[in-house]
């Protein structure tokens, strides 16, 4: 049985609790009031954060790590946010200035936006206002001599386990997954949305940039990874892989009728964003708070989608 009296301690002086997840990886849960993820330490070797979340998060993770696990901050190898988003990788600047020995890792194309993070604050301030550093805290740029790339396919060796890369665009362009090869457990970020193990559900989130068709690849590529246990950035480990995903990839196409159908009645956001808290409530649980969710993100992200112009195909040769 957990001794709340003791948790509840233990939030207060730390704002974390951290559970060990698998052999030698923990999820690190932050006590905030704003949007944030689990982070995750993988040790090895060369240990591993994964998704440090927002500097606000990081500051929070980095402490607890400290001293709730005694944690020796200095081992730190490397910090891979599995996507730039502001709750996953807004803090990787802070870490790696704090840390300046630990390598952020993060999908080749996209590692100018850490070493000179001005598209992604704007885009940041685009979603949560000017002002979301009061909350969130500053993006700060990661030094270039600490910025390693990587690509689908690519391995990150933790001396005594390897974390396997693999991208999964369809939430983010710039999202990758990281298969566990001690474990088979896949640590997948966004990519099958948030999975709430006391409900078993799953929620999906769709922000701007979101793609329905690259994110259904996304699925049908971790199925054929056969991971064992799937370890998601919202809100827990899911013991289920190949059920969860098929949920996920179902739980996408309904969203995508429901605002398709808004859309054609000439419904505004505010009006997609409430078919989609009713679709969720009937379907997921009554028991979230679909509002804290952002659905506003989703209802945006699927017209933004859905409207764009059709993709052109081009055909080669003929006569």
């Amino acid at each position: 049985m957990v001794n709340y009296i003791m948790l509840e301690c233990i939030m207060v002086v730390t704002m974390a609790t951290i559970n060990q997840v698998e052999n030698n990886a923990y999820s690190i849960h932050p006590q905030m009031n704003v949007m944030f993820c689990l982070s995750y330490l993988v040790l090895g070797d060369k240990p591993a954060l994964i998704d440090p979340g927002s500097t606000a998060q990081a500051r929070i993770i980095l402490e607890s790590l400290k001293s709730d696990l005694g944690f020796d901050l200095e081992r730190l190898a490397y910090i891979i946010p599995t996507h730039l988003h502001l709750d996953h990788g807004g803090g990787a600047g802070y870490v790696a200035q704090q840390l300046p020995q630990a390598q952020v890792i993060v999908h080749q194309r996209y590692k100018k936006h850490l070493q000179n993070p001005s598209t992604l604050v704007k885009a940041f301030k685009n979603t949560f206002g000017d002002d979301f550093a009061d909350n969130y805290g500053q993006v700060l740029p990661v030094p270039e001599g600490q910025i390693i790339g990587i690509d689908d396919g690519d391995e990150i060796d933790l001396g005594d386990r390897i974390l396997k890369a693999f991208v999964t665009r369809g939430h983010a362009n710039h999202h990758i997954s990281l298969l566990d090869t001690n474990t088979q457990g896949l640590f997948c970020g966004d990519t099958l949305g948030m999975y709430f193990p006391w409900i078993d559900g799953i929620v999906v989130v769709c922000p701007e940039g979101f793609d329905l068709d690259l994110q259904l690849d996304s699925i049908d590529r971790l199925k054929q990874i056969k991971p064992e246990k799937l370890f998601f950035a919202h809100e827990g480990t899911g013991e289920n892989p190949l059920e969860l995903m098929q949920r996920t990839a179902r739980q996408l196409e309904d969203c995508q009728r429901v605002v398709q159908a808004s859309i054609a009645d000439g419904d505004n956001l505010l009006q997609t964003e409430n078919r989609l808290g009713t679709y969720f409530r009937s379907n997921v649980s009554t028991e979230l708070n679909y509002k804290k969710m952002y659905l506003g993100l989703t209802a945006g992200g699927y017209r933004k989608y859905l409207q764009k112009p059709p993709k052109q195909v081009t055909v080669k040769g003929g006569n």
